[in-house]
């Protein structure tokens, strides 16, 4: 894992003020870290880093997604299908009204199984832009994506498209009380991860725990907040033995 490089004075306050509007200073360096991690380019427009009620959400474009994916030379190409209510997949979409549902299959070289990312049209729908002009190919987005991310979970995690996110600018409120879930204990994932990162003698060891707590993220032992907050860890652990 080569060390983080910097953004110029004049970078950092463009992409600031542009690219990741609102966002602290140490925000900017988790964006940058992800940035590294997922070898997309800001000022291409290839990365954003959004903020939503006071949380910074990092996505990227499905192109951008896609070059991840190729990059790691594990993809093994991938298929796309839509239904309707009845539940019939298609592999095209030719009705006037938009599909239910997509489902994307991602292949990668060496998995004995197949990735598969579902999306109801439902979840997704923004109901303006082009999503009321081209329902079925956005909802493909969503669906690809989601597939994408299972397929390779250690180059994506916590990078999420910018046609998954659409429907988070209108947030309908009820007062259903959701279903309560069974709560995972998540405290000694995150302790051991802490005490890992610190145990870190060198870039390599850093780069090798990587997958391990994208894994983690995945399988739900810890939270977003808490990947997030190990990412900055590794961040500072690794400009402490660039430093030596």
């Amino acid at each position: 894992m080569s060390a983080i490089t910097l953004w110029t004075p004049e970078q950092t306050q463009l992409i600031s003020s542009t690219i990741a509007p609102g966002c602290s200073n140490d925000e900017l360096r988790l964006f940058a870290y992800a940035c590294q991690r997922t070898g997309l380019d800001p000022f291409s427009k290839q990365i954003y880093a959004i903020k939503r009620g006071g949380k910074m959400t990092i996505q990227a474009g499905i192109d951008g997604l896609r070059a991840i994916a190729e990059r790691t030379g594990q993809l093994d190409g991938s298929e796309t299908f839509w239904c309707g209510e009845e539940g019939d997949w298609k592999d095209v979409w030719l009705s006037s009204k938009p599909p239910a549902a997509a489902k994307t299959i991602v292949h990668r070289k060496g998995s004995q199984h197949p990735f598969v990312g579902v999306a109801r049209f439902a979840d997704y729908n923004a109901g303006q832009g082009l999503w009321s002009k081209m329902p079925a190919a956005m909802i493909a987005k969503c669906s690809e994506a989601l597939a994408l991310r299972k397929a390779f979970p250690a180059d994506m995690s916590g990078v999420y498209s910018t046609d998954e996110m659409d429907q988070a600018e209108t947030v309908t409120v009820t007062t259903t009380e959701p279903a309560k879930l069974p709560k995972v204990d998540s405290s000694k994932t995150f302790t051991a991860g802490k005490a890992a990162i610190a145990k870190a003698k060198s870039l390599q060891d850093l780069e090798d725990l990587q997958p391990r707590m994208a894994a983690r993220l995945e399988a739900g032992e810890i939270s977003q907040e808490q990947h997030d907050q190990l990412l900055q860890l590794m961040l500072e652990k690794e400009n402490e033995l660039s430093d030596n």
